[in-house]
């Protein structure tokens, strides 16, 4: 495979090697050496970004299985869809069940696990954030020469300058730091989380957040300089909550709607066009012939099955979620198909092979190090768990990856591992275990878990005593409808008995009760209040 090389230009004081109209002339074996040096050195700079593509990394967040059109037709995203089945359509493409976790996995590599991340989301009045033990994806990108912007939600910890984008390898960043604001004020609980860089931005209240981060997105791309590398992440807004579209979008889906199920909808449009205008201006540009553009949604849809239990989930129902998985099973913050699960494609004209859907597996983890490889950026120091899949991605070649940790919480506690087809899930994985169709096509009590599959084994995991084990073939049985748990003893206790291996390297839980000092300031959540670690 070919990438096509960005015409460089020449570094500042290079092209003066030689004074015009000097004829330099030959002065014996040692100015020979000299000149061919020079040459050797003069060719490993330009070496130094052959071949190295533009990198567009979009993020949705919340966006469940059933929320994109190649899965349901009942959804408008068709530039999101001719770009997936231009490209691969990833169907085994996995992430951590929650923002904060699958943030980290992506930029850092590594379980969550193996970084403290593993247990929920951050609260800006928490004192912690991403060690900075661990070196991520934009450093290392921006160390092989490539320019690194970040635009959209961070939610990697906010209370220490060294915590926040600016610090962690981006040459910009324009978003806001916590988990959820409003789409239109960009504010927190009244106080205002957007920023460019840490200047607050007040200048854009009013403006649909998807808007302002692709207007800024567009300006990146229009002024990039086209020899050099760009790494743009967009971490979108939509389509977490709260549920906000502008009319024009939702005025596109039926009034007849659940009106969450109506908004939610809409948000995925309006992510739709915002990711449209970015494609076009790479082409505008000139960059597109040369990008890899990758699409992820962070974790599953959230359902707010909760209601589903107490017979409200209907047509009537606003409970101000509108994600959906179905048919997979779970939702958001589980470690079920539902919450783990998520729409992806990779689309890219330097693809060896495109407009097919791959059943291979690949996870959040991975992302770096299949980066990593195409920028011929370092991947030495820090350890991975992530595997390089440019291979199955670009050519369609097998899955680097076998096994696959779906978490370890020690706190809940649960956890899940996958190696090969089987899949195994331990511990309090109660909530919100159930299928949830559309709102609008809800049966009656047709979909919930049979209590005979809900049993307790006695573990091999110790300390944390007798909790429910399930076996699924994740491959034959996406949908988690047979546990196999009583057929497989043999295959159940060796999965058991490697989670208590992997749980040997497990990093405790960061995630401390939100401090005071965190309080907003005249308005604006702050940061510099806290020692990083």
């Amino acid at each position: 495979m070919q990438f096509h090389r960005p015409v460089r230009r020449h570094r500042r004081g290079r092209a003066a090697l030689v004074r015009p109209g000097y004829t330099m002339g030959w002065r014996g074996p040692a100015q020979l050496v000299l000149v061919i040096g020079l040459v050797l050195v003069l060719a490993l700079c330009d070496g130094a970004t052959a071949n190295q593509p533009h990198i567009v990394f979009i993020l949705a967040d919340d966006l469940g299985y059933n929320d994109v059109s190649w899965h349901n037709p009942d959804i408008l995203s068709p530039t999101l869809e001719a770009l997936a089945r231009e490209g691969v359509i990833l169907e085994q493409n996995y992430a951590q069940p929650l923002c904060t976790p699958s943030r980290s996995a992506l930029l850092s590599g590594r379980y969550p696990f193996h970084v403290g991340r593993q247990d929920g989301a951050l609260d800006p009045h928490m004192p912690t954030g991403l060690t900075l033990n661990v070196t991520l994806l934009p450093e290392r990108l921006r160390s092989a020469g490539y320019s690194t912007h970040m635009v959209g939600k961070w939610h990697l910890g906010n209370c220490a300058h060294e915590y926040l984008p600016p610090s962690r390898g981006f040459d910009t960043f324009l978003g806001y730091w916590c988990g959820m604001i409003d789409y239109y004020t960009h504010r927190r609980s009244g106080s205002l989380d957007f920023f460019d860089g840490e200047r607050p931005l007040f200048e854009l209240d009013g403006i649909y957040s998807a808007s302002a981060f692709t207007d800024r997105a567009e300006s990146i791309i229009k002024g990039h300089d086209p020899s050099r590398p760009l790494f743009l992440y967009l971490p979108f807004q939509n389509v977490h909550t709260p549920l906000e579209a502008p009319a024009e979008y939702e005025e596109l889906y039926p009034a007849t709607m659940n009106a969450d199920r109506r908004t939610y909808s809409a948000m995925v449009t309006a992510l739709d066009d915002s990711v449209g205008r970015v494609v076009q201006a790479l082409k505008d540009a000139g960059l597109y012939s040369n990008s890899v553009i990758l699409f992820v949604s962070d974790n599953g849809g959230q359902v707010h099955s909760h209601l589903h239990s107490q017979n409200l989930y209907d047509e009537d129902s606003r409970d101000g979620y509108g994600g959906n998985n179905y048919p997979l099973r779970g939702e958001k913050t589980t470690l079920w198909e539902g919450g783990t699960r998520t729409p992806a494609f990779v689309h890219s004209p330097l693809l060896e092979r495109a407009g097919y859907v791959s059943h291979e597996l690949i996870h959040i983890t991975d992302w770096m190090p299949t980066l990593l490889r195409l920028a011929g950026a370092s991947a030495d120091g820090d350890p991975l768990d992530g595997f390089d899949q440019w291979p199955m991605l670009s050519a369609g070649q097998p899955s680097a990856r076998t096994e696959m940790v779906y978490n370890i919480d020690e706190k809940l506690p649960n956890a899940a591992l996958r190696i090969g087809d089987m899949k195994l899930l331990w511990g309090d994985n109660s909530g919100s275990s159930d299928w949830y169709p559309v709102l609008e096509a809800l049966p009656e009590s047709s979909d919930r878990a049979p209590a005979s599959a809900r049993r307790s084994v006695r573990s091999s995991l110790g300390s944390l005593g007798e909790y429910p084990v399930y076996l699924f073939n994740a491959t034959a049985d996406p949908t988690e409808r047979q546990d196999l748990s009583s057929l497989m003893p043999e295959t159940v206790q060796a999965m058991l008995e490697r989670l208590l291996e992997l749980s040997k390297e497990l990093v405790p839980a960061d995630l401390p009760d939100p401090d005071p000092r965190g309080d907003p300031v005249d308005g604006v959540w702050t940061t510099g209040w806290c020692e990083p670690h």
